[in-house]
């Protein structure tokens, strides 16, 4: 394994959008390179535990067409507290992510809360 994907290896990360933009103690608990990573966070609001999974295809199945890869985040959850909060935040930051990769225009966070916290804590209810 190369350096820095062990498990165990900690970085200081910042989201960049959080109030004061507070940094945030961040541990790779697994890396399963290049498909999966596991890693917890620490900061004053406590721990999150985040799993990043990439899975992909070669072209559309003809050969032709253009790579595609899909990502799958979970935040794996101790309680249902502050689901209403949490889930358009991670909603932002990865819109935030396709539009960088696509070159388009960023997302306004307003966009995103309150207009869906109702959302997020239904799907807790369920």
């Amino acid at each position: 394994m190369g350096r820095g994907r062990r498990p165990g290896t900690t970085a200081r990360v910042r989201m960049l959008f959080e109030e004061e933009t507070p940094w945030t103690e961040l541990r790779v608990e697994a890396c399963e390179a290049p498909t999966r990573l596991l890693v917890t966070t620490v900061d004053e609001a406590g721990s999150w535990r985040l799993e990043l999974k990439l899975s992909g295809t070669s072209g559309d199945g003809t050969g032709a067409g253009p790579d595609v890869t899909e990502l799958t985040f979970v935040h794996h959850l101790r309680t249902e507290e502050g689901v209403g909060e949490i889930g358009p935040g991670w909603e932002y930051y990865l819109d935030k992510l396709r539009a960088s990769l696509d070159g388009a225009p960023q997302p306004v966070f307003e966009d995103y809360y309150p207009a869906q916290k109702a959302y997020f804590e239904a799907l807790s209810a369920e």
